[in-house]
C-alpha cells in the first residue's frame, strides 16, 4: 500500500491513477506535435522565441552592449586617440608599406593620399575596404531595404540611432566597423598621405557579434506557422530574411580575412530562404473580380500574369482579390472623322480580411476607328498588350519592394 498524507481528500483508485496518466501522456504528446521544425508555437500561432533561439537574452545584451561601445564610442571611421599627425621632413616608412608600423599578424591596414587631409583620410578607408575585394559588395537595393527594416525597427539593432545608422552603413560594406585613421603625414609639397587601420582581433570580434544578432533577426523573422507563412507578409519575411543572409556572408568574408573562423555561427545560405520565398508564392491564391469585363478577356490578361510570377489565381478562401474596374467611353473630336474609345484600367491588389489596398495599379487610353463598335475592339486588345507588357514589371517591383509588417 502506497503512503498519502491526509490532506482531506480521498485517496486515488488505481482507475483514477489510470485516466490521469493517459491524461499526462495526451498532453506530453500534443506539445511534441506542436512544435515545428524546432520553434515552439502557442494557440495564437506566435512564436515562443524562448525555444527558438540558441543564445541567452542576457549574452544577446552583451553583443548590442559591444556594438554600441564599438560604435557609439567613436571608434569606426575616426581617428584614433594614437593618431600621429606630421608634415615635413623625411618620409615616413608606413607611407609606401603600411605593415612597416602595423604588424601584418595584427592589423588590416591600407594607405590613401590626396590634396588635402579629409580627402587622403578617405582615400585610406576606400582602400582599406578595397583589400576585401569585389566579393563583399552589397545590392544597393538590398542595402535600401535592410536600412529600412533597420530604421522601422523590423530588424533589431539598437535604440541608439547613431549604431542604427552606422550597422546600415556597413551593410553596404562602404565602410567597414572598427575602421581608424593612424598616421597622416603632409609632404608640404601639396600631398597628404594617411593610413587607415584595422585590428583583426576587433574585426573578428564586432562582425561575429553583427552575424549572432543577424541569426536572431534571422529566426524572428522566419518564426511562423503554415498559415502565417503563406502570405505575403510570410513571403516578404523570407525575402528580408535571405537578404539579411546575404550581409551575414559579406561579415564572413570579413572575419576569413581577418584569420577568424566562422564554422561556429550557424550561417544559412540566402539560397535557402529565397526557395522558401519563392515556395510561398505558390502557395498563395488571388482572386480576380473585374468590373464591366469584356468576355473575361482583362481577367485573363490580369490572371496570365499573376500565374507568370507564381501566383495562385484559383482556390478556396483566397486571402487576396485583385479587383479590377473598366469604364470605356465615346470621344469624338471637332473636324475628326475618327471616333475613339477612351478607356480606364483599374487594378488593385486588396487584402479580404482589411480591406486594405496593397499594390494600386492603373492606366489611361484611347483607341480610334470609323466606328465606335471597332474601336472598343482596338481598345480592348490594347488594354491586353498593355497589361500583359506593364503589369508583370510593376508586379515585379512590387513584390521586391515588399518590408515585414512591423
Amino acid at each position: 500500500m502506497g503512503i498519502w498524507k491526509d490532506s482531506g481528500q480521498q485517496p486515488q483508485s488505481p482507475m483514477q491513477r489510470g485516466f490521469i496518466a493517459i491524461l499526462l501522456f495526451m498532453v506530453t504528446l500534443f506539445a511534441c506535435a506542436s512544435q515545428d521544425d524546432g520553434v515552439a508555437t502557442n494557440f495564437s500561432g506566435q512564436a515562443n522565441f524562448t525555444q527558438l533561439n540558441p543564445y541567452t537574452d542576457a549574452s544577446l545584451e552583451d553583443i548590442i552592449q559591444r556594438i554600441e561601445s564599438t560604435i557609439g564610442g567613436g571608434s569606426t571611421n575616426q581617428n584614433s586617440s594614437s593618431t600621429q599627425i606630421t608634415q615635413g621632413g623625411t618620409q615616413p616608412r608606413w607611407v609606401n608599406d603600411p605593415y612597416a608600423v602595423y604588424a601584418r599578424d595584427r592589423y588590416i591596414a591600407a594607405v590613401g593620399s590626396a590634396g588635402n587631409r579629409d580627402e587622403a583620410q578617405k582615400k585610406a578607408l576606400a582602400a582599406l575596404v578595397a583589400i576585401f575585394g569585389q566579393s563583399v559588395r552589397s545590392d544597393f537595393t538590398a542595402v535600401t531595404m535592410y536600412t529600412e527594416a533597420v530604421h522601422r525597427g523590423i530588424v533589431s539593432v539598437s535604440e541608439n540611432n547613431r549604431v542604427r545608422d552606422e550597422v546600415s552603413t556597413a551593410a553596404s560594406m562602404e565602410n567597414l566597423i572598427g575602421a581608424e585613421i593612424g598616421n597622416v603625414w603632409d609632404n608640404g609639397r601639396g600631398t597628404v598621405y594617411a593610413v587607415a587601420y584595422m585590428e583583426k582581433a576587433k574585426t573578428i570580434s564586432i562582425y561575429s557579434d553583427l552575424i549572432i544578432l543577424n541569426n536572431r533577426n534571422i529566426e524572428f523573422l522566419t518564426a511562423m506557422n503554415d498559415t502565417e507563412k503563406n502570405t505575403l507578409d510570410g513571403y516578404a519575411r523570407y525575402k528580408l530574411a535571405a537578404l539579411v543572409s546575404t550581409i551575414n556572408s559579406n561579415y564572413s568574408t570579413l572575419i576569413s580575412l581577418a584569420g577568424g573562423s566562422t564554422g561556429a555561427l550557424n550561417i544559412r545560405s540566402a539560397n535557402y530562404f529565397n526557395l522558401e520565398a519563392a515556395n510561398i508564392i505558390k502557395n498563395i491564391t488571388v482572386a480576380v473580380n473585374v468590373n464591366n469585363d469584356v468576355s473575361n478577356r482583362i481577367r485573363d490578361a490580369f490572371a496570365s500574369a499573376l500565374t507568370a510570377e507564381g501566383l495562385r489565381t484559383r482556390g478556396n478562401n483566397p486571402l487576396y482579390t485583385l479587383e479590377v474596374r473598366l469604364d470605356m467611353s465615346e470621344v469624338t473630336f471637332p473636324n475628326n472623322s475618327y471616333i475613339y474609345c477612351g478607356f480606364t484600367v483599374s487594378a488593385n491588389l486588396v487584402e479580404k480580411t482589411t480591406g486594405a489596398v496593397l499594390f494600386p495599379f492603373n492606366f489611361t487610353d484611347r483607341e480610334g476607328h470609323t466606328t465606335y463598335a471597332n474601336a472598343e475592339a482596338r481598345a480592348v486588345s490594347m488594354m491586353e498588350r498593355t497589361i500583359a507588357e506593364k503589369y508583370p514589371v510593376a508586379l515585379r517591383e512590387y513584390l521586391a519592394s515588399l518590408l515585414p509588417l512591423n
